[in-house]
């Protein structure tokens, strides 16, 4: 009869031990990921219309892009622009463009433009590669 309680505080003592959480320590992987970077202009900015950074998951583009920001000359430090797309879904992007609308951004998209630099491949977004880099250059001609 004094062997049981024994056998059941050692009981509880090795469910406790078993139950030790060894992952604590390791870091929480991301729940989004980013894709940032460094835009170099290059060249005369102009006196109007505008240039607009846009994140695509096709390309040529098909429909609204991931992402978009508008770019102002008010924006640059020494003709760089510093931006940031964060909170992304896992997934494959396909391009980061740089354009310049001389007569504004036309709805859908439409309406002239000329692409100032880009970066067209690839770009995979992970929980183990969550937060990419890209330096673009947009040259105005």
């Amino acid at each position: 009869m004094k062997r049981l309680p024994q056998i059941m505080i050692l009981t509880f003592i090795l469910i406790l031990a078993s139950c030790q959480d060894n992952d604590a320590s390791l870091d929480p992987l991301p729940e989004f990921g980013s894709i940032s970077g460094e835009i170099n202009f290059i060249g005369v900015w102009p006196d109007s219309g505008e240039v607009l950074l846009t994140l695509d998951t096709n390309y040529p583009p098909m429909g609204p892009p991931a992402g978009f920001v508008y770019v102002t000359i008010d924006s640059l430090e020494s003709n760089l622009y510093n931006y940031n797309f964060n909170e992304l879904s896992f997934r494959d992007y396909v391009a980061l463009t740089v354009t310049y609308w001389p007569d504004g951004y036309g709805i859908g998209g439409l309406g002239n433009n000329s692409m100032l630099g880009s970066y067209i491949d690839t770009i995979s977004v992970t929980q183990n590669d969550a937060d990419i880099t890209i330096d673009i250059e947009a040259t105005f001609n």
